[in-house]
């Protein structure tokens, strides 16, 4: 069995759903450990270990957590004193199940950025990443500032350019710690959910292992293929916006079917929840339209989720094609939230969220992306929303345009 979508004897391995799972943190680039509400190590992955210098056959997954502190505490990872003392604390601590974040330099001399995060029924997700080259970086500019500063005093000839040189360093290492904490900010929170997902899909799948029917099976592994499905499109909009900061996106335009494309970000999006229905009207449009399709898609599983995520209880969503001169139309209406007039014009800014969204999960990067694909393809996305009315997003497309440059892209054409 290769997804544990087909299965004999309606039964599926205990080993499979696990491998699923395991497989699904393994790709996350720092540690991962899931604590229940007993301290309990549900899910770990293999970052995990490495990070600590753990072994996973000492400490796998069932352990307790208390049983890793007591083992560090006794080679010395915190430092002088009583070893019990150590570990009482650090339980203490970790069983209040409160968000917080510090740096430790663990005992191999990396610097871990370690946060704990409360988990839905009880218990707490700890991550754990490695920041050693970035708190080295940061003393190393503290350095280099106190160094530039001795130099400004003793040569006053050199001191406007040296100053002109040292706030460019300044700013653009401010720029890049505020997008690292940023990221780290939204990956932490946005995980959180589908994590919650897979926790609890994982734990019915063990549960029910002995008497498992081939449907609940399918069921259970729908919501981890959903949550896994979010955490992609996460990290594809992260790494997408990196891509088009740094002008290094590339397009290849070739003819394609929008109706194929926004008919597979439905069929996605229902494969993830049931509660909302899609009433889908996309006869009009155009068969061909010239555009790269990864591209495109990205596009519409942003709008469609968002439609989704900003109308939690109102089910329908409407989704219509039609055709404006020469170009492709695809409305996208939700009857949620809505958006407050004066957010209107910020909406497709980077990281801005509307006061609208205040309590849903978001980053503010899907939106600005949606505009700068959009418009790397000559079109356009226009917006309509009244504030608990709902929201309408309209991308328009050119049906066979040669696309213009546009600075900082690579684009491919069809002949």
């Amino acid at each position: 069995m290769s997804d544990g979508s087909s299965m004999e004897g309606g039964l599926i391995p205990q080993d499979d759903a696990h491998a699923l799972l395991q497989a699904t943190v393994d790709n996350f680039p720092g540690g991962i450990c899931v604590l229940d509400a007993n301290l309990v190590m549900l899910l770990t992955n293999r970052r995990f270990y490495e990070l600590l210098d753990l072994s996973q056959t000492m400490f796998p997954a069932g352990s307790n957590i208390e049983d890793v502190f007591r083992y560090n505490a006794r080679r010395g990872e915190y430092g002088p004193g009583e070893p019990e003392e150590k570990v009482r604390a650090r339980v203490s601590h970790v069983r209040s199940f409160q968000e917080h974040c510090f740096d430790r330099e663990v005992g191999t001399g990396l610097v871990l950025e370690m946060r704990s995060a409360p988990k839905p029924g009880g218990g707490s997700i700890l991550t754990y990443l490695d920041v050693t080259l970035k708190r080295r970086a940061e003393q190393d500019i503290i350095k280099h500032k106190e160094t530039l500063e001795n130099l400004v005093s003793e040569r006053t000839g050199e001191i406007g350019r040296q100053a002109e040189e040292l706030q460019r360093l300044l700013d653009q290492e401010r720029h890049i710690n505020e997008l690292q904490r940023q990221f780290v900010t939204m990956t932490s929170h946005e995980f959180r959910t589908p994590l919650a997902i897979i926790d609890g899909a994982a734990q019915r799948l063990q549960r029910r292992k002995d008497q498992m029917t081939s449907d609940f099976a399918a069921e259970k592994a729908g919501l981890i293929r959903g949550a896994v499905s979010r955490m992609v499109d996460l990290m594809e909009s992260f790494l997408s916006a990196g891509r088009i900061e740094h002008g290094r996106m590339f397009y290849d335009f070739r003819p394609c079917s929008l109706r194929a494309i926004v008919e597979h970000c439905v069929l996605r999006q229902k494969s993830i929840g049931s509660f909302h229905h899609f009433k889908v009207d996309l006869s009009e449009l155009p068969p061909i339209v010239v555009a790269d399709t990864a591209a495109i898609e990205q596009v519409f599983t942003n709008l469609i989720s968002n439609a989704v995520k900003y109308a939690p209880t109102s089910p329908e969503i409407h989704i219509c094609g039609s055709m404006e001169n020469s170009s492709a139309c695809v409305s996208i209406r939700d009857h949620g939230v809505g958006i407050d007039p004066e957010d209107l014009p910020k909406m497709f800014q980077r990281y801005f969220r509307a006061r609208s969204s205040t309590g849903i999960a978001g980053t503010g990067i899907g939106l600005n992306l949606v505009k700068q694909i959009v418009e790397a393809h000559a079109g356009q996305i226009r917006l309509e929303s009244r504030k608990n009315e709902g929201s309408t997003f309209t991308v328009v497309l050119p049906i066979n345009t040669i696309m213009p440059k546009v600075d900082g892209f690579d684009q491919a054409t069809t002949g």
